[in-house]
């Protein structure tokens, strides 16, 4: 039975990791975006996300850890599979001494520090350190800018030959993006070949809050004193390093239910099962004395202190100045809706037909780093597109119609006469004009039988089209300045119906 979950439990989470992978790098939209729902499942989206369903989701993963455990993280996080796969392939270099795990001591304050905090950044308004601690947008910007990239430069070498299979310019990556997922990438494979599960049950705060509610589960891992031999074959091959066999115990606070360990028992001592509620101190490899519990607490307590007032002061004092390239994404609402609830995994940016969003340096100040910004020296928003609302999970980019895309004011066309060829070199151009899908801008009557560009703000949605077109040199004439909350700009057929003056005949 025991192999059966263990490996009902890995099929699972491979197709869940091919899955998720797909939404990262499928450049070409064979899916069509058919598995991006599955992002939703994720318990920093669903914890991040707005809504009912978002909800109902993150119930549902909180119920699943106070029944079974954590298996969120052996099942449905992709970072989880990942880390398993690179263990394994870790081990297969390594000598057959060097495969075993071994039991080592919880770090709570570690843990609980990097949880709170991370939480705390989050109440206070800010996801800041959520991005760099999150699990699945983690694993999402190093599929998108590593896989990503490397699935980019394929399929252009590929279109040299094959006809059918376009070229993909390489707009969406950038390389303080490609470098930040690297330097990720590096962390997470070293600490999962050299110890299994360190990075979720050391530095992964969604590992540490599910650790908490798992201790009180209904099913979980238990030995059997009494048919129990002390021969180490389970803590051997224990990824999460929880089974304390001198002591017989499991801490089932780190315990990630991969179920290895109940295959390899030859006594059957080692057990998934359902387990009275009582204190969960009896059945913790991590039992202490009383003294040693109430001292551990107190750090803990001023730990958690120390986490919610450091974030605090960041969320009342660090208010960057308003950046007019700061522009977000349309259904984003402004910057600060998005850095309150983006997590940086890049799935709008990977799936972005248009090339324009781009990882964020410094537009939003420190703590928005990473997060997607259109950036029109690239490319222009799609004036009907709304894939990056429809593949958002974490709540941070809302659900567009194309209706209420077109009038969503993200930014507003400014123009500079002097820089625009048409008075610089007296030469006719007009290309902004030509490019704007809302019709804000106008040629009107300049100089001698020339026409020159005129914006109405009123209209403009800074889409970017007149923007990215713009042919002067080196400064462009027109350009698109940020809204800090967006705004509704009025439809151009209803300005039409505002214009047009009809007398009281109708002739």
């Amino acid at each position: 039975m025991y192999t059966f979950l263990r490996r009902f439990r890995i099929v699972i989470s491979l197709l869940i990791l091919l899955a998720i992978t797909i939404c990262f790098v499928d450049i070409y939209n064979f899916t069509n975006y058919q598995f991006s729902g599955v992002l939703r499942w994720q318990f920093v989206p669903a914890l991040l996300g707005i809504g009912a369903g978002s909800l109902g989701i993150l119930i549902f993963l909180l119920l699943l850890t106070v029944v079974f455990g954590r298996v969120y993280c052996s099942t449905l996080c992709p970072l989880g599979t990942y880390q398993d796969i690179v263990r394994r392939v870790a081990n297969l270099f390594k000598s057959k001494k060097a495969r075993r795990m071994h039991y080592h001591p919880p770090l709570r304050i570690l843990r609980y520090a990097l949880c709170v905090m991370a939480f705390a950044f989050f109440v206070f308004g800010s996801s800041a350190l959520l991005l760099w601690l999150d699990p699945y947008s983690n694993f999402g910007r190093m599929a998108a800018n590593l896989l990503g990239l490397g699935v980019t430069a394929g399929g252009n070498l590929l279109s040299d030959f094959i006809y059918s299979i376009p070229a993909h310019n390489y707009k969406a990556f950038t390389w303080g993006a490609i470098l930040s997922a690297t330097i990720i990438f590096l962390v997470v494979t070293v600490m999962s070949a050299w110890r299994g599960r360190l990075f979720c049950n050391t530095i992964c705060p969604v590992g540490s809050l599910l650790g908490a509610v798992s201790r009180y589960s209904l099913f979980r891992l238990h030995i059997d004193a009494g048919k129990c031999t002390r021969c180490t074959l389970c803590s051997t091959v224990c990824k999460a390093e929880c089974i304390n066999i001198p002591e017989q115990k499991v801490d089932n606070n780190r315990c990630v239910k991969c179920y290895d360990c109940m295959p390899v028992c030859k006594f059957n001592a080692i057990g998934y099962k359902y387990v009275i509620a009582r204190r969960p101190q009896a059945d913790e490899a991590t039992q202490i004395s009383t003294s040693q519990g109430l001292k551990e607490n107190r750090r803990l307590f001023l730990t958690a202190l120390l986490g919610v007032t450091a974030a605090g002061i960041f969320a009342k004092r660090y208010k960057p100045a308003e950046n007019a390239k700061a522009i977000a994404p349309p259904g984003s609402r402004g910057p600060e809706h998005l850095k309150h609830h983006c997590t940086a995994c890049h799935a709008c940016i990977a799936n972005c037909p248009s090339r324009v969003l781009r990882p964020a340096s410094t537009e939003y100040g420190l703590d928005g780093f990473a997060m997607p910004v259109l950036d029109y020296n690239r490319s222009f928003c799609n004036y009907n597109c709304t894939v990056c609302s429809e593949v958002c999970p974490n709540g941070a980019i809302f659900p567009l119609t194309k209706e209420e895309k077109a009038v969503t004011q993200i930014g507003k066309a400014q123009f500079f006469r002097g820089r625009c060829i048409v008075a610089r070199d007296e030469t006719d151009c007009g290309a902004c004009h030509e490019h704007c899908p809302a019709t804000a801008i106008t040629m009107v009557p300049y100089g001698d039988g020339l026409l020159i560009p005129r914006v109405d703000t009123s209209i403009c949605i800074g889409c970017g089209g007149c923007e990215y077109i713009c042919p002067a040199r080196p400064n462009k004439a027109i350009i698109v300045k940020a809204n800090p909350v967006h705004q509704t700009a009025n439809s151009y057929r209803e300005k039409e119906k505002e214009e047009k003056k009809v007398d009281n005949f109708g002739f």
